[in-house]
């Protein structure tokens, strides 16, 4: 018996109820574990061990893929770029990744995200010493620890093993986590934060109050590595302190705050105080000035995306995830993760619109909403005999589903076969020693920061030409011929390291 864990005790505030609740189900899941161990921990792990073996198992030659024109050879080649820079002109000649060398001299500075994924990218290069593997370390990484995580809140949210489990597949056992969980950058490796800070701040409405180090740690970790990840750990802190947790609220805020602090500086360092490039990329991103992008066109076209990377129920994603905020266990958790993705898509609805990974972390709000409905659907069958043979059928239908949308080739996925084989051609490309620029007629014209690929495996900046007439002899120029890479000589007869 335990009475003292009772939420109808006499003269109990709403909120002590609410606390005595949920520790009294916690209670309810550990003596159920205590008794069977087996099935317990089971339900627990075994589904997120599955989904880890599908996430590496699943097409393992994309871990190692030269660097191309998608979006995980983007980011994959941006941000290597800068770990390569630490590693060979120190933290300090690099600005801590913003700045890279080019062999010309000319320097390539980005600083639009925080500068934690160039640290990574850094430290994996150093262990493994091949780029394209170590550009998807971190992620990889990062999104193992989110699935461990993940399983220890549903718990903490004392959801039963198998509501928690189905919660677990149906937002992780998807496209969206196995195709961009690889791709380091700084949505996919924001999830893994997230998902802790909510951990802690779950164990602190239980009553368990972590250490205030604890929360201003993992803040901090989250704000450094994403936009969307700070802005999270600043609706936590507001959450807490209306809670009345006001020691951990300030633990967060105040690690949030000096987080962001420290970018700023370092922002302003990388480009020499001038960050006017930054704020025009921010309102570009918003879908401000010549691209303006209608909110209901950003829906329109994640929609399309959502077709590839939830094949099961593209239009349920939202509601499902909404249901985490019709219980108790979970609301405020499903109210400031789903909060926070929803309004960083409408805030930045260009970005949005032009990137279909942008609403990644919808994955911790789903599965909690996901794990909510299992739980109040096994509650009604548990109750009604005559259907509750219907629940393992239910279960396995979801689960060969879910299997079947993640094995087959999604569009997406279906490009990064030609893009890696255009990484490997521009790898293997031979530059004339002198050239300055890696000039290409790819149809823009100037200076270029969307073609890190060619960046990276040139070292020199990508510049746009109209074709080889605008290229100084003995150099070269990029085109693309049915799809393959093709160096055409120069016939500008002027100077040779002329700017065109």
């Amino acid at each position: 018996m335990v009475p003292e864990l009772s939420p109808t005790s006499d003269g109990a505030t709403p909120r002590e109820r609410m606390v005595l609740a949920l520790k009294r189900l916690s209670y309810m899941n550990k003596l159920f574990a205590k008794q069977h161990p087996t099935y317990y921990w089971g339900f627990r792990w075994i589904p997120a061990l599955a989904v880890a073996l599908l996430f590496i198992g699943h097409d393992p030659g994309r871990l190692s893929m030269p660097f191309g024109p998608s979006h995980d050879g983007f980011n994959a080649a941006l941000y290597m770029t800068g770990g390569r820079a630490i590693l060979e002109e120190g933290p300090l000649t690099s600005q801590l990744g913003a700045s890279s060398r080019t062999l010309s001299g000319d320097r390539v500075v980005y600083a639009h995200h925080p500068p934690l994924v160039y640290l990574e990218d850094a430290v994996a290069l150093a262990v493994l010493r091949s780029p394209e593997a170590a550009a998807r370390l971190p992620a990889v990484a990062s999104s193992l620890a989110a699935l461990a995580l993940l399983v220890l809140l549903l718990g903490a949210c004392a959801l039963p093993p198998g509501p928690a489990a189905v919660g677990l597949l149906v937002a992780f056992a998807t496209p969206m986590f196995v195709g961009y969980g690889v791709m380091t950058e700084p949505h996919a490796l924001g999830m893994a934060p997230m998902i802790a800070l909510t951990l802690l701040w779950q164990r602190s409405r239980l009553g368990f109050e972590p250490p205030s180090w604890a929360f201003g740690l993992v803040a901090a970790v989250a704000t450094l590595t994403s936009w969307e990840a700070g802005l999270f750990a600043a609706s936590v802190a507001v959450f807490l302190f209306v809670a009345g947790r006001r020691r951990a609220a300030i633990a967060v805020f105040a690690a949030t705050a000096v987080s962001g602090v420290l970018i700023a500086l370092w922002m302003s360092w990388a480009y020499h105080g001038d960050l006017s490039e930054f704020f025009q990329r921010a309102l570009h991103r918003a879908g401000a000035g010549d691209s303006r992008v209608t909110p209901g066109m950003m829906v329109r076209q994640q929609m399309q995306y959502f077709s590839d990377l939830f094949p099961v129920g593209k239009w349920l994603v939202v509601p499902v995830a909404a249901l985490g905020l019709l219980d108790p266990r979970t609301r405020p958790l499903a109210a400031a993760s789903l909060g926070t993705v929803l309004g960083y898509a409408v805030l930045f609805k260009n970005g949005a619109y032009d990137h279909s990974y942008w609403l990644y972390c919808i994955l911790l709000p789903l599965a909690l909403g996901a794990a909510v409905a299992a739980d109040t659907v096994s509650r009604v069958l548990a109750v009604r005999p005559w259907i509750r043979p219907a629940a393992p059928v239910l279960g396995a239908v979801i689960v060969v589903a879910l299997a079947i949308t993640v094995w087959l080739p999604s569009s997406k996925r279906g490009r990064h076969p030609h893009a890696a084989e255009m990484g490997a051609q521009a790898r293997a490309l031979r530059w004339p020693p002198r050239q300055r620029y890696a000039y290409n007629a790819f149809g823009d014209i100037g200076p270029t920061d969307l073609l890190p690929w060619l960046l990276f495996y040139s070292r020199r900046e990508p510049f746009g030409v109209d074709g080889p007439q605008s290229v100084p002899r003995g150099e070269v120029v990029l085109r693309l011929v049915d799809g393959q890479l093709v160096s055409v000589p120069g016939e500008k007869p002027n100077g040779r390291n002329q700017h065109p």
